[in-house]
């Protein structure tokens, strides 16, 4: 480890252990100041006696007048501490794991180093995830006693489901070295189709479900084409679809939303025994399918092929437009089933639903440790990133934080992650 990051760790421990050491001693100040507070609520009822009896006209010599309380500097600054207890602890807690976690993930390195791992991708960075995600529900724990009971719980796990299965797709994309910036506009014209084919023409669910998702898949094919077959970068063709495919989505309908769908379709978000049963398979089934095609298909080490290098992909022998295509296919699929997920929860499509997904999924993606720039990424951490996202998304509502700075702490998140990124690409090439 750099002598200076050992320094930055030292300094987090010591921070967080005297934080926690200060909380624990205006804790055990309270008693003392309990008795200060309760004379003084004595004198200042004395004195209302006495005030109460000139005004009657009798005699207060016989009320009893306590001394006069002076709170001392450090009454009152242990009174202070008392009343930020809170965030005492939440700033105690977080040092604490900045710091142990920096030496735990530094020694895990060094010994990834000495068994003759060379690189240390995003795949090896879980621990580091992991870590933040400890420290956020440690956070938020201390700040709402409600995010830790199982009904709050449950409901993050069903929120998630469609940021889940979304960025599933955005990972094969951004690994590709690609970006989809359609994948909302994708959702709410595929869960309008399900409600028009239900209700207007009454085509049986499991026929309704399948070609939506084939037609969200068609979608991601148009996207890959675009990109691989006419050049376009990934951001300008995904954003022109992102465009044409909502304004499809109001013109469907004419803005109308769709309500009421058949019960065998709202069943697959229904609860079982307070546990959304359907849309867990369904979120394990699609990150399971992700993970072991991109872990153990050639297909798969092909998508981190063209990621990392598209011009040695491409001497390789890899056909990059087949790639380029699947992995938008891929995106396209998991908006199809996103959008199943969405539509049977809300039991409704609207032209706005999924507005903003795509921040969320390349949110969670990044976090995850996925690199912008491609060629690194894996679905454990794009599992956390969820996680991750969900869960701050949840602790907000909780604490009655607006929509707007919602939106700004995700935006900022997003960036800072770009940043961790660069610097820890920049490190390992200067240390090649």
């Amino acid at each position: 480890m750099k002598k200076n990051l050992k320094i930055i760790f030292i300094i987090c421990l010591v921070l967080g252990v005297a934080l926690a050491a200060l909380d624990l001693f205006a804790n055990s100040q309270r008693g003392h100041l309990a008795e200060l507070e309760a004379q003084q609520a004595a004198r200042k009822k004395a004195l209302g006696q006495i005030a109460a009896a000139d005004v009657l006209g009798i005699n207060p010599d016989e009320v009893e007048v306590p001394d006069e309380v002076t709170f001392t500097a450090m009454d009152n600054f242990v009174i202070a501490v008392n009343n930020a207890s809170s965030l005492l602890w939440v700033g105690a807690i977080d040092l604490i794991i900045i710091g142990a976690g920096g030496f735990i993930l530094s020694a895990w390195k060094k010994k990834q180093r000495d068994k003759g791992v060379k690189k240390l991708g995003s795949t090896n960075n879980v621990l580091g995830i992991v870590i933040a995600l400890l420290a956020l529900c440690l956070d938020l724990a201390i700040a709402s006693p409600v995010f830790l009971t199982s009904s709050n719980f449950l409901n993050v796990f069903q929120q998630i489901s469609i940021n889940f299965v979304v960025a599933v797709g955005m990972t094969f994309v951004i690994i590709s070295g690609g970006i989809d910036l359609s994948v909302g506009s994708n959702i709410a014209l595929s869960g309008l189709l399900m409600g028009i084919l239900m209700k207007n023409y009454h085509v049986p669910v499991f026929v309704t479900i399948l070609s939506c998702i084939l037609f969200s898949g068609v979608i991601g094919l148009v996207n890959g084409m675009l990109i691989s077959f006419l050049s376009l970068p990934p951001f300008i063709a995904t954003l022109g679809t992102m465009s044409i495919v909502r304004g499809a989505a109001y013109t469907v309908t004419a803005g109308q939303p769709i309500y009421t769908f058949p019960a065998g379709f709202t069943a697959v978000s229904g609860r079982v025994a307070g546990i959304p049963v359907w849309s867990t398979l369904i979120m394990l089934a699609v990150i399971l399918l992700g993970w072991y095609i991109l872990k153990y298909t050639r297909v798969g080490r092909f998508t981190y092929a063209v990621g990392g290098n598209e011009s040695c992909a491409k001497l390789s022998g890899i056909n990059l437009k087949k790639v380029k295509c699947f992995v938008y296919i891929v995106s396209g699929l998991c908006c199809g089933v996103a959008a199943l997920l969405l539509s049977s929860r809300l039991d409704s499509a609207v032209p706005t639903n999924a507005d903003g997904q795509e921040m969320d999924a390349i949110a969670a993606v990044v976090i995850g440790g996925t690199s912008m720039s491609g060629g690194e990424g894996s679905m454990i951490g794009t599992l956390i990133g969820i996680l991750i996202i969900g869960i701050i998304a949840n602790g907000l509502n909780l604490l009655g934080v607006a929509q707007g700075p919602q939106k700004m702490v995700k935006g900022l998140i997003i960036v800072v992650a770009v940043i961790i990124d660069v610097i820890r690409r920049r490190a390992s090439q200067s240390s090649k």
